[in-house]
């Protein structure tokens, strides 16, 4: 079971049914790995971190070398880290998974009544406050399957040490037995810690009455051989999902550009090869997009980018060409060769068959344009018919990386990453593109690339 609230995001998130068998038994890996690809998502055993649940309230951050273990002595976890599963098990507890959408911080707790009564909610989010910045307000909660206050009954030595505490107030009396009220306990911290109601989510199912579906230890109380293995628990999962790559060759470029075109439509940044260096492609008419690029790159606002264009068609319909310029585009396209050319009069207007749109990311004056000569990157031009950005893909003022893992190693522990891949491993050629200044009468080579024009 998946929560509607942590869907659409870039995360792996669920809870795992009985059918999938209990979670701490000796198929607990193929039991994981099992539930994961049933919600789309392959997994390595070893990048699962698992808490050891000691009905506490310590919360560890955890570290890329926890992936694979139990973490002693705990029951919460927070991580960061691309890849890495957090996981903690429950049979009647009520299972948490958080996340943090704004920084990417997800963390999974254990909220036995001790571990809530203790205060680990707030002491996670204090967590998630402190060392990686987050805000309450932005934070997602999803709330899974639990004993509710219908069967959650306490126990005659349980309810006298709390009856003189504070936590009577989630007693709930009815028919001579006291029961406890475990989401209204977990509600109060959540919105006492600045959480939005609107961003929890409670799945609403109570393991006693649903037993057959999640795993109940005061079932298996009253109903001792009502499973096949004793004491079975079911999972709650959550971790941040790594970033799709995707090999390109002759053979698939056709699915790939397909995928490729539904992320640009989606306002997704991709790392792709071109005709001169890996480039940062997105949509140059979606605002949101263009200002992710400009923040992956931790480039100045007021430092344009230039513009991938798939014919001389659409470059007149974003700038000023006269006919001698023409002239000289056409000796200069497809290829490495930027033009910097005056802006159309009302700058990035131009029209398609359904809207006007506009560019985003360019000088007030002037606009960079090249039509690339990369199979791939003029299929996605011709698939997405959208302006699609054309800069390097590297931090600026560093060196625009050769090889994939040098991309990932520059963009790696940054606040922005790309959303997508496509890799072909080291190009031939890798000299950024020339530029050619064609705003004068006089054309001018503003920088020196991969191939040289005659003016």
């Amino acid at each position: 079971m998946q929560l509607k609230n942590l869907q659409n995001h870039n995360i792996i998130h669920g809870f795992s049914e009985t059918s999938f068998g209990s979670m701490v038994s000796k198929k607990r890996d193929n039991a994981v790995v099992k539930f994961l690809e049933s919600v789309s998502h392959k997994v390595a055993v070893r990048d699962i971190v698992w808490a050891q649940q000691v009905f506490g309230s310590k919360v560890h951050i955890c570290k890329e070398s926890d992936g694979g273990k139990i973490i002693k002595g705990v029951d919460g976890l927070i991580t960061n880290i691309p890849g890495q599963i957090l996981a903690v098990v429950s049979a009647d507890c009520m299972p948490i998974l958080i996340f943090d959408p704004v920084n990417n911080v997800v963390a999974a707790l254990h909220g036995s009544r001790k571990s809530l009564i203790s205060g680990i909610v707030p002491k996670a989010l204090a967590k998630m406050v402190s060392r990686f910045n987050s805000k309450p307000r932005d934070i997602l909660v999803g709330i899974g399957p639990h004993i509710r206050k219908c069967h959650y009954w306490l126990k005659p030595k349980t309810h006298r040490r709390l009856q003189s505490t504070s936590f009577k107030k989630y007693f709930v009396n009815k028919k001579g037995k006291t029961y406890f009220d475990l989401k209204k306990l977990a509600l109060r911290d959540f919105l006492t810690s600045g959480i939005q109601k609107k961003n929890i989510q409670d799945c609403g199912i109570c393991t006693f009455c649903d037993h057959r579906r999640y795993f109940s230890a005061r079932k298996e109380e009253k109903r001792p051989y009502i499973y096949k293995t004793k004491h079975p628990r079911f999972a709650g999962f959550i971790g941040l999902k790594t970033v799709l790559t995707l090999k390109l060759s002759n053979k698939n470029i056709d699915s790939v550009v397909k995928i490729a075109e539904r992320a640009v439509k989606e306002g997704e940044i991709i790392v792709a090869p071109t005709d001169t260096v890996y480039g940062l492609l997105a949509d140059a008419t979606n605002k949101e997009a263009v200002e992710r690029v400009f923040q992956i790159k931790k480039r100045r606002k007021n430092k344009a980018i230039s513009v991938l264009v798939k014919d001389l068609k659409m470059a007149k319909q974003l700038a000023v060409i006269d006919k001698k310029t023409e002239g000289v585009l056409k000796e200069l396209w497809p290829g490495a060769m930027t033009a910097v050319l005056k802006r159309k009069t009302q700058s990035s207007k131009f029209k398609t068959k359904t809207q006007n749109l506009k560019v985003y990311g360019i000088a007030k004056k002037t606009i960079a344009l090249r039509i690339p000569d990369h199979k791939f990157v003029k299929k996605l031009l011709e698939k997405t018919d959208k302006p699609l950005t054309g800069t390097s893909a590297n931090i600026s003022g560093e060196p625009s990386p050769a090889h994939i893992k040098e991309i990932i190693s520059q963009l790696k522990d940054k606040e922005y990453f790309p959303d997508l891949i496509i890799d072909v491993g080291r190009p031939k050629k890798n000299l950024p593109s020339t530029v050619v200044d064609l705003t004068k009468a006089k054309p001018k080579i503003l920088r020196k690339g991969s191939k040289i024009p005659k003016l």
